[in-house]
């Protein structure tokens, strides 16, 4: 199934959630996230209509892992100001929440204040990066949708000392919407950093997720290579903290993201 069949679907308050989608046991995150994300915009567009404000911040816990099959979503408004809108979604499944987000919407004001995002760094450009490959019961099944292209020799199961990396990130089928949840569902589509550290492949999820969005990516011209990087903050006890940064291919800065991840190593 499509990653834009999927969104649209998930306008309703029931959808199912299709195969090959899985990381492990459950439904990647990244899709996850996009769901919810949709599911929101269509709830303030039945709200508010094109008066809705742009969507400046999420936050998303994974409470329980997301299965193929029915899923039931529902969203409420929690607070709708003049400038700022407040919204909780959440996503059930066999009568048990399996994940909830915290939405912030805010209206542009005027401001006398300016502090400019910093500017994408040099790296390797795409055209010269290849592709994660696909292989069928080695790598995680939704991966087959995307490209992920690494632009360090940082790459994952080296045994790294350094739990940080750069790169790009697309789907692997062109024509998909460039929108939030579509830009969300691609930063997810990386691993935890300390995937460089590690000599061989280990379970490992994210528990939470917060995004931070500097602009809409819908009014972006569009791009086909998302350039990103990741550091790793802290890592203690099976648990991970990372922030990640993401620009455009005009090099304009879009959005910050941060995780708690889960490691079994």
């Amino acid at each position: 199934m499509k990653y834009s069949s999927i969104v649209e679907a998930a306008a309703g308050t029931s959808m199912t959630v299709p195969e090959g989608w899985g990381q492990g046991r459950a439904t990647f995150g990244g899709i996850v996230g996009a769901i919810l994300i949709a599911h929101m915009d269509a709830h303030l567009a039945a709200e508010q209509g094109d008066q809705r404000a742009p969507l400046r911040s999420f936050s998303l816990s994974f409470v329980a892992p997301m299965a193929p099959g029915p899923l039931r979503l529902s969203a409420q408004t929690l607070r709708a100001g003049k400038s700022v809108t407040q919204v909780q979604v959440s996503a059930h499944q066999d009568d048990q929440v399996v994940a909830v987000m915290l939405g912030s919407l805010g209206q542009p004001r005027p401001s006398s204040l300016a502090v400019a995002p910093r500017p994408a760094p040099a790296i390797r450009p795409a055209a010269d990066c290849v592709p994660v490959p696909f292989v069928e019961g080695l790598t995680p099944d939704f991966l087959r949708h995307f490209d992920l292209l690494y632009a360090d020799d940082n790459y994952p199961y080296t045994g790294s000392s350094r739990p940080d990396f750069q790169g790009y990130m697309r789907f692997a089928e062109d024509g998909q919407p460039q929108d939030t949840a579509s830009l969300a569902c691609l930063v997810d589509t990386w691993p935890a950093s300390v995937i460089t550290m590690l000599k061989k492949p280990a379970p490992m999820s994210s528990l939470t997720w917060t995004m931070d969005f500097l602009v809409d990516p819908a009014t972006l011209p569009p791009t086909r290579d998302w350039q990103y990087d990741v550091v790793t903050d802290a890592f203690a006890d099976g648990y991970g903290h990372t922030r990640s940064r993401i620009w455009d291919q005009q090099g304009t800065p879009v959005a910050f993201s941060r995780q708690t991840v889960v490691v079994f190593a």
